[in-house]
């Protein structure tokens, strides 16, 4: 990427040159100690501005941001707006400032979203944790978040809490590492609780009220289902430990050599925001039910391997499953990016 390894130097010099690389303005603007939902100012400012991890937070930040669209669950306008938001936070250049509060009031203007609520799941965490970081606020934007929390139902008929509470899968895992997001910028700590706690009962049971498929041919125990299966468990002499149940019987019924689905990776993208979130809220789930969310992991990037091994927009929680349980999975990989809902390791970069 030639242009875009001129550009970074470029634009790192002109920091220099302006006295930004302390970030002054934005430490001015932040209140002290801030937690942040994804990050914050005061971590950003200890980040380099080199490197691939920078490089790839910059190249999405100067993408073209103008069109957000929570309706489309493939529309990529989400986590571009977090990378402007990152550039931001780290430089105090206030050009991506205003990219991010141009998407935001665009949400805000268009209203009640079209579409069904997983694309509201997949797209509207990063425009919260955006928003947080740049310390936009306004009356309309969190009435506009309670009403796509609570209030609005999507297409399928559901809202989003609602989706959460229902959908042991990646619809509903979407919706937790989103719902975690509002709730923590509505500084609703009281629901932030029962969303975690929820989830803790969905893994290590009785089902708090999750409704499974039709198929429970990956569940060890039919009478016991788990939104991931328990350490050990077993199928005749078939190990499904960390197997989430909902979504592998998207490839087909149970089997000893599954077919290949990849919703099996989707399903962890919420759940490993959530994580994160919730890391940050002193409500941490890393290692609820003998770590589920690691045996989830190791499960499809250790136990089975080759094609379930983590690709494509999948690649971004590696370093966050390293940073949490010591793993070495993103050592060798162009692991930089995002995902559907979020992303961009440089949040971890430690150099």
């Amino acid at each position: 990427m030639p242009c875009l390894g001129w550009n970074v130097r470029w634009f790192t010099a002109l920091l220099a040159w302006c006295g930004l690389l302390a970030s002054a303005a934005v430490a001015a603007s932040a209140p002290p100690q801030t937690i942040g939902i994804w990050t914050s100012p005061e971590e950003l400012r200890a980040k380099p501005i080199q490197g691939p991890a920078w490089e790839a937070v910059f190249e999405a930040a100067n993408q073209d941001t103008s069109r957000p669209d929570v309706s489309d669950k493939d529309d990529r306008t989400n986590t571009r707006v977090l990378a402007a938001a990152i550039v931001f936070a780290r430089t105090g250049d206030t050009r991506f400032r205003a990219k991010v509060v141009e998407s935001l009031e665009a949400l805000i203007a268009r209203g009640r979203p079209a579409g069904r609520t997983l694309a509201w799941a997949r797209e509207t965490g990063a425009y919260v944790m955006a928003a947080d970081l740049v310390q936009y606020r306004t009356t309309e934007f969190e009435a506009w978040l309670r009403q796509i929390a609570d209030v609005w139902e999507g297409g399928d008929g559901r809202t989003l809490r609602t989706m959460f509470h229902r959908r042991p899968n990646n619809w509903g895992s979407h919706a937790f590492g989103t719902l975690c997001a509002i709730d923590v910028y509505l500084g609703d700590r009281v629901r932030l609780a029962a969303l975690r706690d929820y989830w803790v009962r969905g893994i290590v049971g009785p089902n708090p009220g999750y409704r499974f498929g039709d198929d429970l041919s990956w569940h060890p125990d039919p009478t016991d289902l788990r939104f991931i299966n328990p350490a050990g468990a077993q199928i005749g002499e078939v190990s499904v430990d960390g197997l989430v149940p909902d979504d592998m019987r998207r490839g087909d019924s149970f089997r000893p050599q599954p077919v290949y689905t990849g919703y099996a990776w989707e399903v962890l993208q919420g759940q490993i925001m959530a994580a994160r979130i919730l890391e940050r809220q002193d409500m941490p789930i890393w290692h609820i039910g003998d770590r589920a969310l690691y045996r989830a992991a190791y499960a499809l990037q250790e136990r089975l391997g080759g094609v379930w091994a983590a690709k494509g927009d999948d690649r971004w929680m590696l370093p966050f499953l390293d940073e949490a349980y010591e793993t070495q999975w993103s050592e060798g990989h162009d692991v930089w990016g995002h995902g559907k809902n979020t992303g961009w390791a440089y949040v971890l970069d430690k150099r």
